[in-house]
C-alpha cells in the first residue's frame, strides 16, 4: 500500500498520540548518573559508556531513519555506524561512577514524546576472545535527575561451541539467578541468527551455515526506578565460531523478489544486502510480498531457513514452473530468524517465503533452502 505525505503525517501523530509525553521541560539541565561494576562487585573503572538515543516516531516517518534489533556495542566504536542517534559518551571513574550531563531539549522527542535511551558499557577482549562482555541499559529518562539502576558484568568463565554436520553444543557458565538465555550468532556485525538457549544445549547446525562469525550468549532482566523501568541486557564475551553444516542447497542459485529486477542477493551467503523497497511510486508498486529461489532443477525440499524476517507469519509454498504454487508449510509469529520445515519433504525447482497479505519482507538478507 502506497502512503501519501500527509496520509503519513496522520499516522504518525496517531503513533505519537500513544506514547508517553515527556515529562522534562525543554529548557531544563538533565544530570544521568549511576555506576558500574564487575561482576564479581569490584569497580568497573576507567571504562567508555555510550549513551544512545533511540529514533522515534517522527524520525522514522520524515528521516527514514532504521531501527535495528539492537544498537549493541557498535555505538562504542570511535566511529559509530550512521544507525546510532549518538548524544554523548563518557567514562567512569575508578570508582566505577558516571555522570551525563544533558538539556531538556536532548530527551523530548519529535512530538514533545518521552524519547528512549540506551547506555552500553562493554570490558576488553581476554585471551583468544573476539571481544569483551557488555551491559546494556534501556530506559525513557522523565526527570531533570536519574540515577540510572547499577550496571553489573556478567563475566561467565566459558563460552564454547563445537559441532558436526547436524548439530552445534554451545555452553556457557550461567549467570547467577538468570535461567533465561538467548544464543546469538553475528558476521562482520550482522546477526544472523539468535534463539532462546540454554547451557549445554544442542542446536541445530543448520541455523550457522557455513558461516564465519562471533558467537554471544545474553541474558534479560528488569529494575524498576523513577518514572521508568530499567530493561537490562547482560552480554558475555563474543568467541569465533565457523559453522560445521556446509552451504545449503539453494546458496548461489537464482531468485526473484516481487518488485525487484535481478540480480537476487538473497541467496549468496554474505547477509549484508537487506532486501530493499522496490524503487517505484505509486499505489500499485508491487509490494516485496514474496520472494522465491530457482534451485535449477527439482530438488528435495524439506527446511527453509528466512532470516532477519520483517513481515511475521511467512508461508512456503513450491512450484515445477514458478506458475502454479502448492502451499507446503507456515510459520506464525514475528520471529526475525525463523526455520520453517515441511510436514515431508517434498521435490520441487521452486520455493517460495511469502509474506502475509499486507506486510513486506523488505529487510530479509537470506533465505536458505534445505533437503
Amino acid at each position: 500500500m502506497h502512503i501519501t505525505r500527509p496520509a503519513a503525517l496522520l499516522v504518525v501523530a496517531a503513533l505519537a498520540a500513544g506514547c508517553a509525553q515527556s515529562k522534562v521541560p525543554t529548557d531544563a539541565k538533565v544530570t544521568l548518573t549511576g555506576k558500574v561494576a564487575r561482576q564479581d562487585g569490584s569497580p568497573a573503572g576507567n571504562l567508555r559508556l555510550a549513551l544512545t538515543r533511540i529514533p522515534d516516531v517522527g524520525e522514522l516517518a520524515f528521516q527514514g531513519i532504521p531501527v535495528a534489533a539492537t544498537l549493541g556495542t557498535a555505538c562504542l566504536a570511535d566511529d559509530p555506524p550512521p544507525l546510532c542517534k549518538l548524544l554523548q559518551r563518557t567514562e567512569t571513574d575508578a570508582g566505577g561512577t558516571y555522570t551525563v550531563h544533558m538539556s531538556g531539549s536532548d530527551v523530548r522527542g519529535t512530538f514533545n514524546t518521552a524519547t528512549n535511551f540506551d547506555l552500553t558499557a562493554q570490558l576488553p577482549r581476554t585471551g583468544s576472545d573476539v571481544d569483551g562482555p557488555s551491559v546494556r541499559a534501556s530506559f525513557e529518562i522523565q526527570r531533570p535527575d536519574l540515577t540510572v539502576s547499577p550496571l553489573r558484568f556478567w563475566e561467565p568463565d566459558h563460552v564454547t561451541a563445537r559441532g558436526d554436520a547436524k548439530n552445534v553444543v554451545l555452553d556457557w557458565t550461567p549467570f547467577k539467578n538468570m535461567n533465561e538465555y538467548t544464543a546469538h550468532f553475528a558476521v562482520n556485525g550482522q546477526e544472523i541468527w539468535s534463539g532462546p538457549a540454554e547451557p549445554a544445549v544442542t542446536m541445530d547446525a543448520r541455523d550457522f551455515e557455513d558461516a564465519n562469525g562471533v558467537l554471544h550468549i545474553s541474558a534479560a532482566a528488569s529494575a524498576p526506578g523513577p518514572d521508568t523501568t530499567f530493561q537490562l541486557r547482560y552480554t558475555s564475551q563474543g568467541i569465533g565460531f565457523r559453522g560445521t553444516a556446509g552451504a545449503p542447497e539453494s546458496r548461489g542459485k537464482p531468485c526473484v523478489a516481487e518488485g525487484r529486477p535481478a540480480p537476487c542477493a538473497l541467496t549468496d551467503g554474505s547477509f549484508d544486502h537487506p532486501l530493499a523497497d522496490p524503487s517505484c511510486a505509486g499505489a500499485q508498486c508491487a509490494a516485496n510480498g514474496w520472494v522465491y529461489v530457482d534451485l535449477g532443477k527439482p530438488e528435495p525440499v524439506g527446511t527453509v531457513f528466512v532470516r532477519a524476517n520483517p513481515a511475521g507469519a511467512l508461508t512456503v509454498d513450491t512450484s515445477d514452473d514458478a506458475v502454479s504454487w502448492t502451499t507446503r508449510a507456515a510459520a506464525e509469529g514475528s520471529d526475525r530468524f525463523v526455520k520453517i520445515g515441511l510436514p515431508s519433504t517434498v521435490t520441487a525447482r521452486y520455493v517460495r517465503v511469502r509474506a502475509a497479505a499486507g506486510s513486506r519482507l523488505t529487510g530479509l538478507t537470506q533465505v536458505s533452502v534445505w533437503p
